[in-house]
């Protein structure tokens, strides 16, 4: 399957370019070498996934991770003929659980993970691996692929932007209502094996586990270094996927264990565009409210309100 190229953003600064002669340049070191951890639940989506890893410029093990171990044949059947290692977990433990068993698996020095209905850039792992280090947490722009396409984020996160609070108030920041000016997901994440055995994904979590985790490894001293060439194409609105249900109380609950790792706004900003928006959504009126005015209080963006009452339109149209 041949990809089609990606469109690049060319209007802001931190525009993503993509200088192939830069990776002749600086190649990766030869002791580096890398697995890429695919969670699955046995999508027909996974065969593109696996596909993307095998096209890749560097040589890259396809690790994928059955969180279905009775579609074990089916996996093996769409599978056929593309390499692979193949592990069964012991069944519906989720996606943390998944990548956590693939890292503990991995033989290579670094891991990357990705979700079984998204695709990787043939250049990716070149271009990462290429700045790799002990101490860094390495991510990219990606490209959101649905009814319409945007590249993201559109403003690149820097460890010197929030010195006082990190990577989490980069992540729960809605100052604008434009999708995704900040964006950091799963599938663009590459890190050296061991930092993942020793910060491991938070198997409890039902939701918003990827940032929790780059939290995580953020207090631990990693440095997160996003490159700005679009490395990985996301597929939103796909059916079936691996993590588990969305549930505003399950996001609510974690927001409020940051206690002071977060800023005030940047929680303000989650309660109203993500806690306030699910709960509404969802009819929970009285949650919906209650959260909403915990944000306005805190003094949330005014995007971040608006995202939130967006909530009770979904319910509004879902009952029509």
């Amino acid at each position: 399957m041949t990809a089609a190229p990606l469109p690049l953003m060319s209007s802001a600064a931190d525009a993503p370019t993509l200088d192939y002669r830069a990776l002749h340049r600086r190649s990766p070191r030869r002791r580096d070498t890398l697995t890429a951890v695919i969670p699955t639940v046995g999508r027909i989506t996974l065969k593109r996934a696996v596909r993307s890893v095998l096209r890749q410029t560097v040589p890259v093990t396809a690790l994928v991770v059955l969180d279905r171990p009775e579609r074990e044949a089916q996996v093996q059947r769409l599978l056929m003929g593309l390499p692979h290692v193949l592990v069964l977990t012991s069944g519906g433990l989720g996606a943390a659980a998944a990548r956590n068993l693939g890292v503990q698996t991995a033989e290579t020095t670094h891991v990357a993970f990705l979700d079984d209905d998204d695709e990787w850039v043939a250049e990716k792992s070149a271009l990462q691996l290429a700045h790799a280090a002990k101490d860094t947490l390495l991510s990219s722009r990606s490209l959101l692929v649905g009814s319409s396409s945007r590249v993201v984020p559109e403003q690149l996160y820097r460890q010197s932007d929030l010195a006082a609070t990190g990577v989490i108030d980069y992540v729960l920041d809605r100052s604008t209502l434009r999708l995704r000016r900040n964006f950091i997901q799963a599938s663009s994440l590459m890190c050296h094996r061991e930092v993942a055995l020793t910060v491991p994904w938070d198997e409890e979590l039902t939701r918003q586990e990827d940032w929790d985790w780059v939290r995580r490894m953020d207090a631990s001293g990693q440095r997160l270094r996003m490159l700005p060439e679009v490395l990985v194409r996301v597929h939103q609105g796909s059916q079936g996927s691996l993590s588990r249900t969305p549930d505003w109380r399950a996001s609510a609950e974690w927001v409020n264990s940051l206690g002071s790792q977060v800023s005030d706004q940047a929680r303000a900003d989650f309660l109203t565009s993500v806690v306030a928006r699910d709960a509404f959504a969802s009819r929970a009126w009285f949650a919906g409210a209650r959260h909403l005015t915990r944000g306005l209080k805190a003094r949330a963006h005014p995007a971040a309100v608006v995202v939130g009452l967006s909530g009770v339109m979904r319910a509004v149209n879902r009952g029509t």
